[in-house]
């Protein structure tokens, strides 16, 4: 069995390293394969670590190969995030079973939730557009609209239980790969692991399993020591030789270079941008400070502060658009190859596989890459990861007064 496992692993804890665990002990995987998430995440903002030291420490730590997720997939919405993983781990050819964990493990429930949304009849679409008229955010549309068509679909599903569902982050998520499974046809099997620990948002310690929230939110408050009970000897010790040469990179060290970026006016080819946010952008430039202030600054009622991250994080990278594709009226992220970031002896032995079974063109280095015969669209995707990746060198090296090994420069992990 290989087990295919969507990740940012930022920062790998406890709760990851229970993940790998859940994998080979109790699904019984030969080999697990993770894609993850490159030097910016689906929060819009920069990795604390950059693709390459995460990868590295997934490889020690159980992971037996890790991909890339595209950037133009790791920083676009929930389902936009899902759909690029999912595509990836795909079209490797080799994975039959897709782990996530989620607060609530009813696989049932969280895919009759999917199946609401995808479908999208009339009932659902015209209690989303009543919530909206009224005044309520889009998530709470959201939740209304899947309630209302759940109460007369499944009237036996308790609207209670389905409303704290919806109430936690990795439940979204989940709902995102089970729809994205859906979308592009896959014959992986999904299965649901119970979450386990703090919740995704929490931002204090507690307990042998943290959120990688409270870790970075522990590490950027010099409390290191707080972090050593909640991950892996292996990764504490990396994560202290980080901190000693300030390695850490936090959502605000982007913020000179997004101010440069900002002053250009119209944003609306970039992803997620409409008139109005560009506008109020715009209009609000005159207060920027940093990254985190502004977007907190600039979000209202209908345009939240994650979505924000998101376009402020398109627009430092050059995500614009063009970078997606439109299907059925929906539009999601281009996803023209796969990266392979590194495997260890047991990955290496599912390249041949992955040989006879790809679906998309697979390279193990940038160079490679770029020697591909792609077309415009197809480029631009390849030059958007390569872009990203810069940025965060440019980042890093000025922080650590150190230079940093360039994108084409380096060859795929081998551990």
């Amino acid at each position: 069995m290989v087990v295919g496992i969507i990740a940012e692993y930022n920062l790998f804890h406890n709760g990851h390293a229970l993940q790998l665990d859940y994998a080979r002990k109790t699904l019984g995987a030969d080999k697990i394969i993770v894609a993850l998430s490159p030097d910016f995440t689906q929060r819009g903002e920069i990795a604390i670590l950059s693709k390459y030291e995460r990868a590295r420490i997934a490889l020690e730590l159980g992971v037996d190969l890790v991909v890339q997720i595209p950037v133009n997939s790791a920083t676009d919405s929930s389902l936009g995030y899902a759909y690029g993983s999912i595509k990836v781990l795909d079209s490797l050819g080799v994975i039959d079973t897709l782990l996530f964990s989620a607060e609530d493990d009813n696989i049932d429930i969280l895919s009759k939730i999917a199946e609401i949304e995808l479908e999208e009849n009339e009932a659902y679409t015209n209690a989303i557009n009543s919530s909206l008229t009224q005044g309520d955010s889009y998530p709470m549309a959201r939740e209304n609209a899947i309630l209302e068509s759940i109460k007369t679909s499944n009237p036996e599903i308790q609207s209670n239980i389905v409303a704290k569902i919806l109430s936690k982050p990795n439940n979204i998520l989940a709902i995102e790969y089970l729809k994205a499974l859906r979308l592009i046809n896959s014959t992986i099997t999904p299965v649901c692991m119970k979450r386990t620990g703090s919740s995704y948002n929490d931002k204090v310690i507690k307990g042998s399993i943290a959120s990688a929230s409270a870790i970075r939110n522990a590490i950027k408050n010099n409390e290191l020591e707080h972090v050593e009970p909640v991950v892996p000897s292996m990764a504490y010790n990396l994560y202290k030789k980080c901190y000693s040469n300030s390695e850490f990179l936090y959502p605000n060290d982007i913020s000179l270079m997004l101010g440069y970026k900002l002053l250009e006016g119209d944003f609306t080819i970039y992803k997620d941008c409409n008139e109005e946010l560009s506008n109020k952008i715009s209009n609000e430039l005159s207060n920027y400070t940093n990254m985190t202030s502004f977007r907190s600054l600039i979000k209202s009622k209908n345009i939240t502060e994650s979505r924000i991250s998101r376009v402020l994080c398109h627009i430092l990278l050059n995500i614009t658009n063009e970078l997606y594709i439109e299907c059925n009226g929906k539009v999601y992220p281009h996803i023209p190859y796969i990266l392979i970031l590194g495997f260890n002896y047991e990955g290496a032995s599912l390249m041949n596989q992955i040989k006879s079974n790809h679906t998309l063109p697979y390279f193990t280095s940038i160079n490679d890459a770029l020697n591909y015969d792609f077309n415009v669209r197809e480029r631009a995707v390849l030059e958007a990861d390569i872009h990203a990746t810069s940025v965060s060198n440019l980042i890093l090296a000025n922080k650590t007064n150190s230079i940093i090994t360039s994108e084409q420069s380096r060859l795929f992990l081998k551990v």
